[in-house]
C-alpha cells in the first residue's frame, strides 16, 4: 500500500527530471560531427593526401552520401570516402566499390572490417566533452576504404584522419 500523496510527488520528481532533461540539451544545442560538419574538408584532405602519394584523383559527389574519391596509381585502385553515416551506409559504400575490392574501415589508426559504430560514438562523445570544458579538440573521421588487390591492405595515411 503506497503512502498518500506518493503518487503526485513520484510525478513531480519525473517532470523536474524532464524539464532539467530539455533545458541541458537546449544549452548544450545540436550535437557536432554530423555529415555537413566539415564535409568539404573531409573530401580535401582525402585527395590531397592520395595526390601526395603520387595517386590521381577524382571525386564523385553525391547527395544523400558522402561524396567518393576515386583514386589510381598504377594498376592500385582505391575508393575512399567519409564514412560517419556508418552502418546505416555500409551497403551503398560495398556496392559502390564493387568493381574495386572489399571495403574496410579505418579509424583512430585501427582497421575495421565493419563500421566501428561503438569507437566512433566514443569519440564523438570525448571531443564533444574536451570542447565544452574548453579544450581544443579534433573531430576523428572514419574512412571507408576499398583497394584493389594490387593495392596491399595499407592505410595510405587515412588511418587518422582528423577536421576541426
Amino acid at each position: 500500500m503506497r503512502a498518500p500523496g506518493s503518487d503526485k510527488l513520484l510525478l513531480a520528481f519525473f517532470a523536474a527530471l524532464t524539464l532539467s532533461s530539455v533545458g541541458l540539451k537546449a544549452y548544450a544545442g545540436p550535437p557536432g560531427g554530423g555529415l555537413d560538419s566539415f564535409r568539404d574538408e573531409v573530401e580535401v584532405q582525402l585527395a590531397s593526401s592520395l595526390r601526395a602519394q603520387g595517386f590521381a584523383t577524382r571525386t564523385r559527389h553525391l547527395r544523400m552520401q558522402s561524396s567518393i574519391v576515386y583514386a589510381t596509381r598504377g594498376s592500385c585502385r582505391l575508393s575512399v570516402r567519409d564514412a560517419r553515416l556508418g552502418e546505416s551506409n555500409a551497403t551503398a559504400y560495398t556496392l559502390d566499390a564493387a568493381g574495386i575490392g572489399p571495403v574496410r574501415y579505418l579509424y583512430r589508426s585501427r582497421v575495421y572490417e565493419s563500421p566501428p559504430t561503438f569507437a566512433v560514438r566514443l569519440g564523438r562523445l570525448q571531443t564533444e566533452l574536451l570542447d565544452r570544458a574548453g579544450f581544443a579538440a579534433d573531430l576523428h573521421i572514419p574512412v571507408a576504404i576499398a583497394s584493389s588487390p594490387e593495392c596491399g591492405r595499407g592505410d595510405f595515411g587515412l588511418g587518422d584522419l582528423r577536421v576541426g
